[in-house]
């Protein structure tokens, strides 16, 4: 009796083993699938962040250049859609 008894606790035992075993590699599957996930988002703010210091640059050299009339224009151009008046423009409506 005792033999039987103790082999159902050595089948019990190694069927929570089994499941915890399961249940672990599930967990840490998703803690990659996040860190993963994660690591992309921090990569596309990176770079997010590269783009506006060289924004930054280039409008700081702009406004430090003293040529206003060039900057004027230029955000004229950017901000507002200004053209001269005998300038064509053309939108490409493609989508390209």
């Amino acid at each position: 009796m005792v033999a039987k008894t103790k082999k159902r606790g050595s089948i019990i035992l190694r069927v929570v083993l089994v499941l915890f075993s399961v249940w672990m590699i599930v967990y840490l599957g998703s803690l990659i699938k996040s860190f993963t996930s994660l690591q992309n988002e921090l990569d596309l703010a990176i770079n997010r962040r590269d783009e506006l210091a060289l924004e930054i640059a280039e409008k700081s050299k702009l406004l430090e250049s003293g040529d206003d009339a060039e900057f004027i224009e230029r955000a004229a151009r950017e901000k507002l859609g200004f053209v001269y008046a005998n300038e064509h423009v053309y939108i490409d409506i493609s989508g390209d």
